[in-house]
């Protein structure tokens, strides 16, 4: 297990830890994204200084991310104003629909995240609106993720992958070891990068 499924399991979400624990409660599912993101992560830690989450709930991801990254601000964004009780020191929360780009536009100006991670409404039009729209916000080197993306085939992702915007590219990473019955085999996690040319 690694230090970011601990921090999962501390925190009580759903992103790993191996538990079926999610925001205080009881639940059915873990998605087991934590060793892959401790995998991509792991080694800039210290270097990742602005985070972005879509989608608050009872804001267990935020504070994950808080103490994963020691020097990063968190930033989550609800359209739920119930999520607001879940600022602290490091951690904001704005209100916006993820489903429309003039909100998302003004709650988050120009501001640049080396993360965005879309744990929001889980609809591919909706994902698409925000991919497209936060996308200019990516730092250069940074990663846009998107979670929940069902179990069919990859084929299903097609729609997402057509419309990642000219200058980045996208990769579908197939997650197993999920727990419960709407994780299995296997499911998807989207990621999304700038393209640099070498040479």
């Amino acid at each position: 297990m690694t230090p970011l499924c601990e921090l999962a399991r501390k925190y009580e979400t759903d992103k790993g830890g191996q538990h079926f624990r999610y925001g205080g409660g009881d639940s059915d599912t873990n998605h087991n994204y934590t060793p892959v993101y401790h995998a991509i992560f792991g080694e800039d830690r210290d270097n990742v200084k602005d985070v972005l989450e879509i989608g608050v709930h009872a804001g267990s991801s935020l504070r994950m991310w808080k103490e994963y990254f020691p020097k990063a601000y968190i930033v989550g964004l609800d359209i739920n104003l119930d999520c607001m009780r879940y600022k602290e020191d490091r951690v904001d929360v704005r209100m916006a629909d993820q489903n429309n780009p003039a909100q998302l536009t003004r709650v988050l100006g120009a501001h640049q995240f080396d993360i965005i991670v879309d744990d929001g409404s889980h609809e591919r039009s909706h994902q698409i609106v925000s991919m497209q729209t936060l996308l200019p916000l990516l730092q250069d080197w940074g990663w846009y993720i998107i979670e929940d993306l069902g179990t069919g085939p990859v084929e299903n992702l097609k729609s997402l992958m057509d419309a990642v915007p000219d200058g980045f590219e996208g990769e579908a990473i197939k997650i197993t070891g999920g727990l419960g019955p709407k994780v299995q085999p296997h499911e998807w996690l989207f990621i999304v990068r700038r393209v640099h040319n070498h040479g």
